[in-house]
């Protein structure tokens, strides 16, 4: 991600968010590509079972390509609502004097017509009414691409830019910060890293950042 837009998020986050708080690492982070969930309550996308897998202990193994995400015993734990925090664009891992928290930048000139459409695909009963809702937002979306292809980055125009903070919790919840590697996956000069954020409910998350992310959580590079 453009150091710029990290410059932008620390600016606005002294003025609009620190509350007297110290910044101490500020990085870019954001969700695996391909990740499971294993966490007792939900399933492997993180959506509530309503029931306790038997064999949940068992399913602890890594299939190719596919790395547990967020492992916890009950789906209020503190790796979850952090992960879940990094599933959008424009996301920051953030480690404050009290506080650990994610950041984002959204953009308030993106998506709104296409998040109308769609909202109107979840409230139509009707079949027909459903279709015609579904080609709406298909036709929005694709409206809403081809602006955002032409649009200039989010730290050009600041004034898009809302600092939201969809994950915040005491500074005691984190453990430990680890580096992590994806198994068979080649690290390279300028390319993405990997961390295991450990919390104190023994919950652990993994979250891509790149090199200097990396370091600045970890205290090494690499």
């Amino acid at each position: 991600m453009d150091s710029a837009e990290t410059a932008l998020v620390r600016a606005r986050a002294t003025n609009e968010w620190l509350r007297g708080d110290v910044i101490q690492a500020l990085v870019v982070a954001t969700e695996l590509d391909r990740e499971v969930y294993r966490v007792r309550g939900l399933d492997e996308n993180g959506h509530p079972t309503g029931r306790v897998e038997k064999a949940f202990d068992a399913l602890f193994s890594e299939s190719a390509g596919e790395y547990v995400a967020v492992r916890g015993d009950h789906p209020a734990c503190a790796a979850v609502g952090l992960y879940q925090a990094l599933s959008t664009e424009h996301t920051w891992l953030v480690v404050t004097s009290h506080r650990l928290a994610v950041l984002r930048l959204r953009d308030r000139a993106k998506g709104t017509a296409s998040e109308d459409a769609f909202n109107a695909v979840k409230e139509e009963r009707s079949v027909g009414g459903a279709l015609r809702g579904l080609g709406k937002f298909v036709s929005a979306s694709a409206a809403e691409f081809a602006k955002s292809v032409r649009r200039p980055p989010l730290h050009e125009r600041p004034g898009d830019a809302v600092l939201e903070s969809p994950y915040e919790a005491p500074r005691a919840v984190l453990a430990r910060v680890e580096k992590w590697k994806q198994p068979l996956v080649p690290q390279f000069r300028g390319g993405p890293r990997w961390l295991a954020v450990h919390f104190a409910d023994g919950s652990w998350a993994r979250v891509k950042t790149d090199e200097s992310g990396q370091a600045a959580l970890t205290g090494s590079a690499g």
